[in-house]
């Protein structure tokens, strides 16, 4: 699979599970990201009515992502330092820009197979009721978001 796609996939499934019931995310700026987590864990939990294995492959899921989050961010200041340094030049290093991006992009493959199970994992774990209720929810947060930011 083309790793542009498979990025694209982890980030919509990602965004879709934790944002769909993140309604209020103004209320996250002062939380830390575990946190945040658990009070989306929470929300998706009162909304689909989960039971214990389903909220345990929820957690599980929770878990895979915050530490897939704290190994990325852990590179943040060095990534912002280089573009700094990038910028700062007369003209842009095209070779080093592309191999930051294919260097990010290969940490993306190497995280992928571990999150789309646990994703997979939860998923597969909902009823057929439960998964409704999630698509329904996924599909009106991303045409809320897609109005937001669609200039047409």
């Amino acid at each position: 699979m083309n790793p542009l796609i498979k990025f694209a996939v982890i980030a919509v499934l990602s965004v879709g599970i934790f944002g769909a019931m993140a309604g209020c995310a103004h209320h996250f700026a002062h939380k830390s990201p575990q946190e945040r987590a658990e009070w989306i864990v929470k929300e998706i939990n009162d909304e689909l009515k989960l039971n214990d294995a389903q909220l345990g492959k929820l957690n599980a899921l929770k878990d895979e992502l915050l530490v897939v989050r704290s190994e990325y961010r852990k590179r943040h200041g060095d990534t912002r330092k280089t573009i700094d340094e990038l910028l700062s030049q007369p003209t842009l290093d095209q070779a080093r820009v592309l191999a930051m991006i294919k260097e990010r992009t290969q940490e993306v493959n190497d995280k992928a197979p571990q999150v789309v199970a646990a994703l997979a994992d939860f998923f597969d774990s909902l009823t057929a009721e439960q998964k409704m209720k999630l698509h329904d929810e996924i599909i009106k947060r991303m045409k809320r978001d897609h109005e937001d930011w669609n200039d047409e």
